[in-house]
This record gives structure tokens, sequence and C-alpha cells, in this order.
């Protein structure tokens, strides 16, 4: 056999050691990892610390905020963060959006390399602003970043994203929208007073030029310098000499146009002050310009300088208010109404709406047409529906239940009638009219003669209480504050314990007798026996066996459960000893009868100790001869 080399046999508990020392080893590594402060065991898998901006998702539970499975960074993930630059990539925009475009975030933003790294590092004074789509000229090559870029993001982070290219975005539009948005129209970006008005449309300002005014040079208005805010351009006298001292107003347009200053249009419906039309239109210039066409009438403006006041109310001197010298007569509905406050008769409530024509009947000669009317009394206007029937309350007058404001509702209330021969009194007081005052052609008849209850209620009762409604009619027993509230004493069967809380229906019901009539419940004869309400829940032991008992023997109308029951004196059988500490139900089972009933057995066939205890004595007897006869 050849020589060769037999390795000594492992020791037995060699393996178990080693094993033994690499769980310690384990085990130990977990219990540090556990140990360390946060920031530190976030590190234990970790490249390295997050940058300042990314801190809050430090730690290994962290990691799939921003890398994949396979340990890669998802730009998705970065932009379901970062939303504004999201919105920037989709809508193709920005620097992000154009030069960026379809690049990988972490290409530019590397993060794992410590708490002060920069995520973004950028220079504001090399940056090409062309790069995000904008490039700055003119004067906003001299704008700092921080001008134009102080908003912050969803974050509420400072942001460089999200400005709008209108100028209106950045800058006050002075002109209020009146130019439309196109600034560049007449502005440049390298001066803002630089104005190139060649292509300016002065019609899309407050003043357009017209006539003669198109052929004006800017200067002229505008000055030099140029000013163009703010400018008065309201009244010509802001620009042009007024030659006529103001002794003809201020309304040049009355006589002058912009076609012509020395072309004179004047026209009597433009006459200042006073209109030349209608009747006016006839009159010769010098009839009232006494002192020249130039300056006004010695008597005045007024119309009652020259027309004597006709009316007797106080309308004032201003007859324009109401007529015109077009139509002096005939005026408008509304005119009329709004000075019928003035006159003697105030229009209120529903004489507001009243056609004029109603009291002012074209019928009527003109001269009692709008004056000498009668208006004292309702019915000088209006007929008497009800006929006379109120003519002895308050001489008939309307007032004493209607207003102007409508002829229904009625103000005639509960008070007032009390004043009649029926005061309304408990439900009355709820009763519509209608209910008692049925007749309906033309209108209700007030003056009824039925004041008893049956003459307009229904008896249920028929004849049973025939004594009480010939001594006090229905009053005797019912309230008039409501129906079912009951005036009965009760005494020949007095209510105690819980019948005091009990309906009246629940012991008076109809019979099948009195359903059958349509009359109400009985409430004579009525059963008085608890029986004659009650089950009976014992099932008839104490009527079936002697001594025979009532419900009033153990029960009191106070409660069905006994608060306290003498045993002794109920049964015979006094409960001494540890019988008084037992309940009912050990000795009083509960027993099923035929039917599907069942009731506690309160009256028992027995009452010896054998009946209940079994005879201890009796098994210990016979241990003691089975002992006597080993």
């Amino acid at each position: 056999m050849g020589c060769g080399r037999v390795s000594a046999p492992e020791a037995p508990g060699e393996k178990r050691s080693e094993r033994s020392g690499a769980r310690l080893w384990i085990i130990a590594a977990c219990l540090l990892y556990l140990l360390w402060p946060g920031a530190a065991r976030a590190q234990f898998f970790s490249p390295g610390e997050l940058a300042r901006d990314h801190a809050e998702l430090e730690g290994d539970e962290n990691c799939s905020a921003c890398h994949s499975a396979a340990r890669r960074i998802e730009d998705s993930k970065c932009l379901n963060c970062h939303a504004d630059v999201a919105r920037t990539v989709r809508e193709k925009t920005g620097l992000h959006g154009k030069t960026y475009a379809g690049k990988p975030c972490a290409s530019c933003h590397i993060d794992h390399r410590g708490r002060d790294h920069e995520l973004v590092r950028w220079d504001p004074g090399t940056f090409d602003h062309r790069q995000t789509g904008w490039p700055l000229g003119g004067a906003h090559a001299r704008v700092e970043c921080a001008e134009c870029h102080d908003s912050k993001n969803e974050r509420n982070q400072p942001t460089f994203i999200g400005l709008e290219t209108e100028c209106a975005s950045c800058h006050e539009d002075v002109h209020k929208g009146r130019f439309g948005l196109e600034c560049q129209s007449c502005h440049d970006d390298v001066n803002w007073k630089s104005l190139d008005l060649r292509s300016f449309n002065h019609d899309q300002s407050r003043y357009p030029l017209l006539g003669k005014h198109r052929q004006v040079k800017c200067a002229e208005c505008h000055g030099e310098p140029p000013k163009y805010a703010p400018l008065a351009f309201q009244a010509c006298g802001d620009c042009h000499e007024d030659p006529h001292k103001g002794r003809l107003g201020v309304e040049c347009q009355s006589c002058h146009d912009e076609s012509s200053w020395k072309k004179q249009l004047m026209q009597r419906a433009k006459h200042p002050g006073v209109s030349l039309s209608g009747g006016h239109a006839q009159v010769d210039c010098k009839k009232c310009h006494d002192r020249g066409n130039v300056r006004p009438p010695s008597k005045g403006e007024r119309c009652v300088s020259c027309h004597e006041p006709v009316h007797e109310a106080k309308f004032g001197p201003d007859c324009a208010r109401c007529h015109t010298d077009v139509r002096w007569l005939g005026l408008p509905e509304a005119l009329g109404r709004r000075v019928h406050q003035q006159t003697q008769y105030p229009l209120t409530g529903q004489h507001e709406r009243t056609p004029c024509q109603s009291c002012h009947s074209p019928k009527l000669p003109a001269a009692r047409r709008f004056r000498q009317l009668d208006f004292d009394a309702c019915m000088d206007c209006h007929r008497d529906v009800h006929k006379g029937q109120f003519k002895d309350r308050q001489a008939g007058r309307c007032e004493s239940c209607h207003t102007v404001a409508g002829f229904a509702p009625s103000t005639f209330d509960g008070e007032d009638h009390a004043t009649t021969k029926f005061a309304l009194e408990g439900g009355h007081r709820a009763a519509p009219c209608q209910s008692c005052h049925t007749i309906p052609a033309p209108r209700l008849d007030w003056q009824l003669k039925q004041q008893e209850c049956a003459d307009c209620h229904e008896n249920p009762h028929g004849s049973r209480f025939a004594r009480e409604m010939q001594n006090g009619s229905c009053g005797s027993c019912h309230d008039i504050v409501a129906w079912d509230v009951p005036k009965i004493a009760h005494e020949t069967w007095p209510l105690t314990g819980k019948h005091r809380g009990l309906d009246c229906n629940q012991c008076h019901d109809a019979t099948e007798a009195d359903q059958k009539a349509g009359a109400g419940p009985s409430y004579r004869l009525a059963p008085r026996e608890c029986e004659g309400c009650h089950s009976d829940v014992h099932l008839g032991q104490f009527q079936l066996s002697e001594p025979e008992r009532g419900c009033a023997d153990c029960h009191t109308a106070a409660a069905f459960k006994l608060p306290d029951y003498d045993h002794e004196a109920g049964t015979g059988y006094a409960l001494d000893g540890k019988h008084s500490e037992l309940r009912c139900a050990q000795c009083h089972p509960s027993a099923a009868l035929a039917g599907g009933q069942s009731t506690t057995l309160w009256r028992l066939p027995y009452d010896d100790c054998k009946d209940c205890h079994a005879d201890p004595h009796a098994e210990s007897g016979a241990a003691s001869q089975a002992g006597g006869a080993q």
C-alpha cells in the first residue's frame, strides 16, 4: 500500500466553535447598526451623506424615493418631486425644456457627497440666458437676476422657473389695456421712453382725432419733449381759448365742431340752457335775448320766468322735471307716479301699481280729471263687497280690517274677534276664517248664528253624554285649547301609580260595535278590574288552586314588580337562615306549558326539605354498614 498523508480527525467541538464565532460577529454588527445615531446608521449601506436639500430623504428606507430596484436614478422620480421642472420639460420651455431636454438629471445633479455639497452649481455672472429661450437684450441685460426671479416653487423654495415672457407679466401697463398687449409695437427693450409712433392708431386712445385735429402735429398737444400722460382733453377749453369768456358755457360743441371753428352750427335743439324744440321753435331769438344773442335773457332761464305756475301742489319752479317743450300734457306714467307723492294723496301699497286711468278716468272732463277728485274714503273709489254687513262697525270704514297693501289678508285678528259675540279662544284662534265662514258667494258670510260646538263639530259619542250636553255642552269634558285635552276628574275610578301616565285610549278604546257604528271610544262601562285590561302572566295559577288570589293581593298600581314580599304571610313558609339568601328562581323555576306558553311556578306542591335537598346521611350510613361487613 502506498503511504499517503492522512489528516488528523477534526475535534468534535472545533467547527461548532467557528460557527458560534461567526454568529457573534453578525449579532454584534446588527447591534452596532441599531445603536448607531440615525445619520451614522444611514451611512451603513449608503455611499455618502445626502446634500442639505435632500437631507429629509436620509436613511436606507428612503432609497426607493430616487433609486430603482437596479440602484439606478430614475428621472421620473426626480420629476415627481420637482413638479416645476417637470412642467418646463413637458412644455419644452426654459433651460430644462430646451437646452437640457432629454438629458438625465443625475448627469448634472450628483448627490451623496456630503451635506455641504451643492446640487445646483452655476455662476450667474457667466450664465448664458439664451439657453432658456429668452435672451437678455437692451436694458434687460443690466437687470440683476433677483429683480425678476423672486418667486418660490411648490416646495416653498426660491426658483428661477415659471416666469412669463410677456411685458405685462413684469411691468405695469400704464395704459390699462387700451392699446392691447403688444408693447413692442411702440416700445423696445433698449429704452422704454423711446417710442416709435408711426403705426400708432390714435383712435385707440381716449381721444380719437377727428376733423382738423388729424392735421395737428403731435408736439402741439403733447409738447417737446413729449408728455403723454396726464394730459387734459375733456373740454375744448383744455387746449383752446374761449373767446366768449365763459358767457355761453363750456359746451363749445353746441355751436362748433372739429371740422371748422369759424363755421357756426347753432341748432335750436342744442341751445344751451333752454331747449328750442317744440313750442319754443316758433319763438324769435330777440323775444328772449333782449340783451343780444351771446348774453342770457334778462328774465332768466327758468320756465316760471315766462310762464305762470298752474299747479296747486308744491312741485317747485323746475317745470322741466315733468314737462318738455315738445309735449306739455300727457306726461309719461312713470313720471306721474313719481310726483304723485307730492300731492295730497301719496300712492302706497297696491295703489302704486293701479293704472292711472282707474282714478283719473278719461271720461271725466279735463278740469276734473286730475283735480277735485274724492279720495277721503275707500268707498269713493271701491264698491262695498260686503253689501253693508259692517255698516254699524266703525261707520263701515274699510281701514278697520284692510290696508292699502292688499285687500287680503285681513288685519282682523283674534283680539278684534273678541269684540264680536264669539270670542276666539284656544284652538279656535288657529282655525282659518273659511272653516267657519263657509258661504263663498260672492264673499264669505261674516255674520253667523251658529255658536254651539255641535253646530260646527261632529259629535262622535252619539247620545251617550246627553246629560252632559244639556248641562255644559262639549265643554263639560273637553277643553277649548285642544279637543284631546280632557277635563275629566276621573273621581269614580281614581288614576294612581302607572295609570296616571296612560293615554285615555289605552283603556277607553272603541269596541267593535262602536267601530261599526262610526262612534268614538267607549268611555262608560270600561272594565275596572285588573283582569279587564291586563293579561294574566301567571296563567291562572292563583285562580285554579286554593286559596284564590287577585292581582291586588300582591301587586299595586305603582309598579308590577314587587318591591318587597312577605313570604311567610303570603305563603305560610318563612324564609329563614340560608333560605333568606336565595334568589326566587332557585326555588320557583320557569315551566313550559302546552301551546308554547311558559310561566314561573309560584305555587309549589311541596314544602319539605327532602323535596329540594338530598339526604346526605343515607349514603354515609350505607358506607358504614359496608365497612362493618368487611
